[in-house]
């Protein structure tokens, strides 16, 4: 909450505005078991998109058998819209320790581990020095302020891939192996890490919980802001053809038309046509939709994900079938390939759709397209198979029509997929200069010389796009 109000490397600019006495509170006053039903009370969720109960999945922890028990922090984000935890570790970092340290002592864990990609260098070396920091002032290390309680913090750098961010993958990986997920259960709660009980929330979760335990807030606080089964904000990565782009806080009880007023609507004063919800595992909401609320059931209820918390508006220059040839192409990338339903199904997905984009297409394959994503949806290992899918389901739910254009008309309005671009030289235009015979690859374009104005032949073109870019007289449609 004090990002970009105080210097992150430096543990007096927190301590100044009440870092850590949130720790000391819960430290000096309180027992382990009565964090883990303060969190419950304040009905704090998982900021991750599940959306699992904090105080319940630390019970869970904390009464698991075991002689070991770790605390973990996601801070890896491999969605492209995505940089919520990157942020927080990078300008909030000792909030982040601190509720990570609130954490380990509620489930009375052993060793803490922040998870991070390779490419997190700031937060990476931010949360470095916030450790050696808190060591300095007995925040923690061995027998932190005066009590028999006693906790490590191992920063773990992770591959740059975005399967590692799934539970189970990233705890193999911090376990030495390759970043694989696994079926469940058991789930991490009971064997995580080397088969010990193993609590995991993001680096969000817990600078959330630093907030919430501080002395004069409590649970209370936390619950008079969003809604009943939601209570507290989250942090929303959002861009697109709206005014203002970036990070934003709101309450729960928001909706996104809420927010895309705030900040200013619609750029251009054009009209909303799609909303993407949660990056590219996420799908698409159309603008009689915008009134859904930002909690994690209305958002389910409406077709989509909180997926890592970000959302796109876009207006009529959008092309839903463009955008979820990105997201089902990024998707297939980066799959493990560990089962066959997310491997082979995300590929012919993404061959019907280019063919839907270059027009080759039947009406017919629309719903052949999803029923694949449907099995997909059911029979993929993890989470990653599970809403890869979630583009090509709400597209068809609620784009239906635009699908049907592409296929039957052979038009893309948006004029994004070029597939279905018939190019066309305006007569009036050229002056004959021969600027789009050059790149032409096939040869389609004759004339262009010699007072006579240019011709493609659409047989011989293939919408490489090399002429109009080449056209500086704008003769080319």
């Amino acid at each position: 909450e004090f990002g970009g109000k105080i210097d992150p490397e430096n543990i007096d600019d927190y301590l100044s505005v009440g870092g850590y006495s949130a720790l000391k509170n819960v430290i000096s006053n309180m027992q382990p078991r009565e964090v883990v039903e303060a969190i419950k009370t304040s009905g704090l969720r998982g900021k991750g998109g599940g959306g699992f109960p904090t105080g319940i999945k630390w019970e869970k922890t904390a009464n698991a058998k075991g002689e070991r028990r770790y605390i973990v922090v996601n801070g890896d984000e491999g969605n492209p819209a995505s940089y919520m935890d990157r942020s927080v570790m990078e300008g909030c970092t000792h909030q982040v320790i601190e509720g990570l340290i609130i954490g380990a002592y509620a489930i009375q864990a052993n060793e803490a581990i922040v998870y991070t990609r390779t490419d997190y260098t700031i937060a990476t070396r931010r949360l470095k020095m916030a450790i050696e920091q808190a060591k300095e002032r007995n925040l923690l290390g061995d027998n932190i302020l005066g009590r028999e309680f006693n906790l490590d913090i191992v920063i773990h750098q992770g591959i740059e891939a975005f399967i590692g961010g799934e539970s189970t993958a990233l705890l193999s990986s911090i376990e030495g192996n390759r970043p694989f997920p696994k079926a469940q259960p058991p789930h991490s709660v009971e064997k995580g890490l080397w088969g010990c009980p193993t609590n995991l929330n993001n680096a969000e979760t817990y600078a959330t919980v630093a907030a919430i335990m501080r002395p004069e807030r409590g649970p209370e606080w936390y619950k008079s802001m969003g809604t009943k089964n939601a209570p507290g904000c989250k942090t929303w990565a959002v861009s697109g053809n709206i005014k203002y782009n970036g990070l934003l806080e709101y309450g729960m009880d928001k909706s996104f038309n809420n927010i895309i007023e705030d900040v200013g609507g619609i750029v251009k004063k054009k009209t909303l046509k799609v909303l993407h919800v949660g990056g590219v595992t996420g799908g698409f909401l159309p603008p009689e939709k915008a009134d859904t609320k930002t909690d994690y059931e209305s958002l389910i209820d409406a077709g989509v994900i909180m997926g890592q918390a970000s959302f796109a508006a876009y207006d009529e220059s959008a092309c839903v079938i463009d955008l979820t040839k990105f997201s089902i192409g990024f998707n297939e990338a980066e799959t493990c390939g560990k089962c066959t339903p997310c491997r082979i199904g995300l590929t012919l997905i993404k061959n019907k759709l280019d063919q839907i984009s270059e027009g080759t297409a039947k009406l017919e394959d629309i719903d052949k397209l999803y029923k694949l994503a449907e099995e997909i949806n059911i029979t993929s290992l993890c989470g990653l198979g599970e809403t890869a899918v979630k583009a090509v389901l709400t597209g068809i739910k609620y784009f239906r029509k635009e699908y049907e254009r592409h296929i039957d008309h052979q038009v893309c309005d948006a004029a994004k997929c070029t597939g279905l671009y018939k190019y066309v030289v305006k007569e009036d235009d050229c002056v004959a200069c021969g600027a789009c015979i050059k790149p032409c690859p096939t040869g389609a374009i004759t004339g262009g010389t010699r007072k006579v104005p240019a011709h493609i032949d659409m047989d011989l073109c293939i919408n490489c796009n090399a002429c109009y870019q080449a056209c500086n007289f704008l003769a080319i449609a």
